[in-house]
């Protein structure tokens, strides 16, 4: 079956009559129609998470694992043996399991309709089906059939070919970052040509057949199609593996070729190709139709029909009972198994996150003021980071102990802002904002003392300076054998002091930044951007969280990021929002943005009236010690200092509380009361040699879209992205559309990716940290060599041989009208295709007391999920039971190669 329609099904690249410039167009043509094996992914420092396998969105789940499994050898789930542990644990319930076999099984949803069976005996299908899920035997892991000639010579030729493809591809993409590079500045093409055909690690006649390549990376793909013979469909399959065979590599140079640096995946293949078409013996047949279908509806094998009748009492010798389990069997390929399987395990996740149905519609928060004379302390507005739940259910926790009535909504971490940040440190901008959108402004960093920030700018150039001969001495070719002699003792001091005492070195460190004291800043957003435009983003950003009235004394805007060291993956811990970087920033120009009069005159003039005296203050949130401090205390009026002394105690006993709770999850956590345990968090901050700084957003599972009081009270384990979103405060549904076509694409970027590197550590994450090596600023690998690794190490999803992560599809829960609801869907051909692949489970309702209905091609439907007795757990309990709230709560062993 033809995969893509394309003009060369008829005729190849190098059939009689294509000019050069057409067959140029045509190879570019079926490269960019074979790209969909990969994803283009970001280099480290704004590491970006996102479904490695984005290009199989497209077809549905069920599809994609398929097409995974041939064109990768890879899986999307666990293998049965995972997720019949989470069975025999009770994670995964017999109601999960038939609820999973009727969506998947039309024959199954009829729990009256019965199967004959010997005797008076009489067995609903979902009873057989479901005996052969729990009983049967495990069927076989994923089998790849797509190869490339090198891999259908010898592992030995195709090990060769790899090495010599990253070797120069590596070298191009990271020589921006080291002293010295034989590229010249030219392009990686006409740079390799060059410069590989002067290799002596290559035989002789390599280099000749490098220097007769033709001047377009093109020609090479069109001589080595022709050299195999390969046309249509073969060809397509041929360009398919070339890409699939390294797919960490393919997918930064799909990101290469996204910013402009002069490579793209046709230079890439023409490598590969070419390394193949001289290295590989004669005689190698090329056979891409290997890659075919699995049957609909095999025969089941005996042993999967005896292990269900064993399971169901019945005699294994009754002719009538095998061929009435046999035929039912039938409906369900072995393969087919673990998507029934998925199925449950995201309705187990999902039962145990959706907000609860009420009886009746509850008309004001839980939490805030209990008449409209009082008003709250303050509103605390976080980002939707599962991370920011456990705080935000803390300081709730707090606020309440001490009579204090604190509202704390979510919100995308840029709030509304997209800007590309200049600090004053004069390091590189930075686009802080999600993938999805350009920066629209510069916003930066200025100072009312211009004499100092010049004095720190100064200090901070001398030290960067300093750092950078450094830098480049331990890059360079010899430099780095005088730089031991000479430095080489202070810095084994320094490293002795960091291994061993890190949090006491981190304090010293601190003591001596102190001394070039940072002066006291603002942003200059509100300068930057027009009034209009002021006036939208703020719009957008209080309605899109339903934040139009009711504003207390204080709103606090946190932005949260992560203090790591040595942590190649720091940015995955950052906020995705803000384009993996920290969102204090954005905090700061969002709360300048609010507090600005101009701002809030044209708010006023579209129905939003912010009191006079109401102060947005800007925060961040540092992930890993769960400290919250403010941006900039230099701004805060003096009216509003002891509101936010107090908010700062809440926020302190807030600390204490996520900490304790948090750290209960982490390997190595000390025993011991509130100052030992927060001693512990930021010693993790500071430690270059800890792997477990923090868990992450491991457990990540659901998308909540709905006002605070519908969740306020539980606890959900740090494993729902929360958005506040209030259907009255959006009466044209243009919040919510961008809520469902902006944050919940990026959730489900996230999950996708946790679930691949849970899944699939060895192929989609990159493998154990302690053992990975940096290329440039680039990527990973795992040890020293092997393909460029995309996803997160196995410390951020896992223990040992233990997944810590649930890898469940995102379940989203959106309270909004059904009608504006489908409009959206409808609009959006990017959402509509992720909910009709199950790519995301939608379930959706107007009010708190109705049942939660879940899109599905047929409509929506009641699947019981909300409903009273099925909700999640309160958060009132001891947080030293913090275990069985915490993502490794339901951790499995994994396969043995880990």
């Amino acid at each position: 079956m033809n995969d893509h329609r394309r003009p060369t099904e008829t005729r190849g690249p190098g059939a009689p009559g294509d000019t050069r410039e057409g067959r140029a167009a045509v190879i570019r043509g079926m490269i960019a129609a074979a790209d969909r094996v990969v994803a283009p992914h970001r280099p480290l420092t704004a590491f970006i998470a996102r479904n490695p396998l984005a290009g199989y969105e497209r077809w549905t789940f069920d599809e994609a694992a398929e097409r995974a499994a041939r064109e990768h050898g890879t899986r999307l789930t666990l293998d049965e043996a995972g997720f019949r542990c989470r069975h025999a644990a009770g994670e995964i319930t017999a109601d999960d399991l038939r609820a999973a076999l009727e969506r998947h099984v039309s024959e199954a949803r009829d729990r009256s309709r019965r199967s004959p069976s010997p005797g008076r005996h009489g067995l609903a299908v979902a009873d057989i089906l479901l005996a052969d899920l729990l009983d049967a035997p495990v069927a076989g892991g994923p089998e790849r059939t797509m190869h490339t000639p090198s891999a259908l010579a010898a592992p030995r030729t195709a090990a060769r070919v790899d090495d010599l493809v990253l070797r120069w591809t590596t070298a191009y993409l990271g020589a921006e970052h080291v002293a010295w590079s034989p590229w010249r500045d030219e392009a990686f093409w006409p740079g390799w040509r060059r410069l590989a055909s002067r290799d002596p690690m290559v035989p002789r006649h390599v280099r000749r057949g490098i220097r007769s390549l033709g001047a377009d990376p093109e020609d090479a793909v069109a001589d080595a199609l022709a050299h195999w013979r390969l046309l249509g469909d073969d060809a397509d399959r041929f360009l398919r593996a070339e890409i699939a065979a390294l797919p960490g590599l393919a997918g930064h140079v799909a990101d290469a070729a996204e910013a402009g640096r002069g490579i793209d995946l046709v230079d890439l293949i023409a490598v590969r190709v070419t390394y193949e078409r001289l290295l590989v013996r004669p005689g190698v047949v090329v056979d891409p139709g290997a890659a075919v279908a699995a049957p609909s509806s095999p025969r089941p094998e005996q042993s999967r029909v005896d292990a269900v009748l064993r399971r169901l009492g019945l005699p294994e010798e009754d002719a009538t009972a095998r061929a009435t389990v046999g035929r039912v069997l039938g409906l369900v390929r072995p393969e087919e198994r673990v998507l029934i399987w998925q199925e449950a395990l995201d309705r187990s996740a999902a039962r145990r996150l959706a907000p609860p149905r009420t009886r009746a519609r509850q008309e004001s928060d839980a939490g805030a003021p209990a008449s409209a004379s009082e008003r709250a302390l303050a509103q605390a507005v976080f980002c939707i980071d599962p991370r920011s739940e456990g705080l935000r259910r803390a300081l709730e926790h707090e606020a309440d102990g001490r009579g204090r009535g604190v509202e704390t909504l979510g919100f995308a971490g840029f709030f509304a802002v997209p800007m590309r940040w200049h600090d004053l440190d004069g390091s590189d901008p930075t686009a802080a904002c999600p993938v999805l959108l350009a920066p629209r402004r510069d916003v930066g960093e200025r100072a009312a003392d211009t004499a100092g920030a010049a004095r720190y700018t100064a200090r901070l150039r001398a030290g960067a300076a300093a750092a950078g001969v450094v830098s480049r001495a331990k890059n360079s070719t010899l430099a780095p054998y005088a730089l031991a002699e000479t430095a080489g003792w202070a810095m084994g001091v320094g490293a002795a002091l960091r291994t061993g005492a890190p949090l006491g070195w981190a304090r010293v460190a601190d003591a001596w930044r102190a001394r070039s004291a940072r002066p006291a800043t603002r942003v200059d957003a509100d300068a930057v951007f027009a009034v209009d435009e002021r006036v939208a983003y703020a719009e957008a950003a209080l309605r899109m969280m339903g934040l139009v009235d009711g504003f207390a004394r204080v709103v606090l805007l946190a932005g949260h990021g992560a203090d790591t060291v040595n942590n190649p993956f720091a940015s995955a811990l950052h906020c995705g929002a803000c384009g993996g970087h920290r969102g204090g920033p954005n905090a700061r120009a969002a709360a300048a943005l609010l507090n600005d009069p101009g701002t809030r005159a044209g708010l006023a003039g579209r129905g939003i009236r912010i009191p006079e005296d109401t102060v947005f203050v800007a925060v961040e949130h540092e992930t890993v010690s769960d400290r919250v401090e403010v941006c900039e205390p230099w701004s805060v009026p003096g009216s509003h200092l002891a509101d936010l002394a107090e908010l700062e105690a809440l926020l302190a006993g807030a600390r204490a509380r996520s900490v304790r709770e948090r750290l209960a999850a982490l390997p190595g956590a000390p025993a011991g009361g509130a100052d030992v345990l927060q001693a512990d968090a930021d010693r993790r901050a500071a430690d270059w040699s800890e792997s477990y700084p923090e868990w992450g957003l491991a457990g990540n599972a659901a998308l909540v879209v709905a006002p605070r009081r519908e969740t306020r009270g539980l606890d959900l384990g740090r494993r729902a992205f929360l958005h506040s979103y209030d259907p009255e405060a959006d009466p044209d549904g243009a919040a919510l559309e961008t809520i469902l076509t902006a944050p919940m694409i990026v959730a489900q970027w996230i999950n996708a990716q946790y679930l691949a590197s849970t899944v699939e550590p060895d192929r989609w994450g990159a493998g154990p940290k302690p053992l990975v090596n940096v290329v440039g600023d680039v990527a990973v690998q795992a040890g020293y060599g092997g393909d460029l690794r995309t996803g997160l190490p196995w410390q951020s999803v896992g223990v040992g041989r233990s997944a810590v992560h649930d890898p469940v599809r995102l379940q989203v829960f959106v309270q909004a009208p059904i009608g504006r609801i489908c409009a959206i869907v409808d609009r959006s051909s990017l959402v509509r295709g992720l909910l009709d692949g199950e790519w995301i489970a939608l379930r959706a309702r107007e009010h708190a007391s109705d049942p939660w209905l879940r899109y599905g091609p047929l409509g929506w439907s009641r699947d019981g999920i909300g409903e009273p007795g099925a909700s999640a757990r309160s958060a009132d309990r001891d947080p030293a039971d913090a275990r069985a709230a915490s993502p490794n709560r339901t951790a499995q062993p994994m396969e043995e190669r880990r």
